[in-house]
């Protein structure tokens, strides 16, 4: 909802007369109230409210999943899911202890909902499930009982040791002068967060789904990386299929020196 608001004074009128003046205040900021408490009102009633839950592919709620809610794409997409596309983000917001979360001020829309997490161990079902839950909301209605349901994966973990110590130090989960990525078939990358961090090594992890052929790449422009044979890591990376319920071993890696 749009709102304009607009006054007409008669200057003559409110200064010859003083007590005019002061009525007319009165009444001025009285009826702006009104009509904005009216134009408030009526656009949060033309909002919509979601409210779910996220859990895992056992039942167990996701304690502090983050829950992105995009626009269903205009048109449709050029690919099969995986991944689901998604258009712009609407609401990002985080799921409580018991997995629940709730999103508000959603535009009448359709909808795509995803769900992530720091800690490795789950997928989120815009990566790489053929689909993900999806909504229409109209103006002012609550959708309830929404269902995101993240499947476990193999968790693949890469050490990286830095004898040299070459590696510059990162605070966040990503360091752009020396990436892990997983390349889907699709040819879609997917980076390896930073989990942890010591002045000679770094700990890299990446959830994964089980029998899935992808392909692991070390991306730097600047470091040259052996893998565990001591060989130049391949440009074309290594190949990685994990058996479903199997653990895969860590893959270890050493940066060498500079290009």
């Amino acid at each position: 909802m749009r709102c304009v608001l607009v006054f007409r004074f008669n200057p003559r009128l409110s200064t010859n007369i003083q007590g005019t003046r002061r009525a007319w205040r009165w009444l001025s900021v009285t009826s702006f109230s009104i009509l904005a408490t009216h134009c408030l009102l009526g656009a949060n009633a033309s909002s919509a409210s979601l409210a779910g839950s996220v859990v895992d592919d056992s039942g167990h709620p996701v304690v502090g999943a983050r829950v992105l809610i995009s626009h269903a794409p205009s048109i449709k997409p050029p690919v099969a899911a995986p991944p689901v596309i998604t258009g712009s983000l609407a609401a990002m917001v985080t799921a409580d202890a018991n997995g629940a979360f709730h999103a508000d001020g959603l535009a009448p829309d359709q909808y795509i909902a995803c769900a992530e997490t720091t800690a490795p161990g789950l997928l989120d079902p815009c990566h790489w499930s053929t689909s993900a839950p999806s909504f229409t909301v109209s103006a002012g209605q609550i959708v309830s009982g929404m269902k995101i349901v993240m499947k476990r994966g193999a968790v693949l973990r890469i050490h990286i040791d830095d004898p040299q110590q070459l590696l510059k130090f990162v605070t966040g989960p990503v360091d752009f002068d020396l990436e892990i990525h997983v390349v889907t078939g699709k040819g879609l990358h997917y980076s390896a967060p930073v989990q942890s961090s010591t002045a000679t090594g770094r700990d890299h992890a990446i959830t994964i789904p089980f029998d899935t052929s992808l392909s692991l790449r070390v991306l730097s422009a600047h470091l040259t990386v052996n893998d565990q044979s001591g060989k130049p890591f391949a440009a074309l990376g290594a190949a990685v299929n994990v058996p479903a319920g199997a653990v895969p071993a860590v893959m270890g890696l050493t940066v060498t020196g500079k290009k």
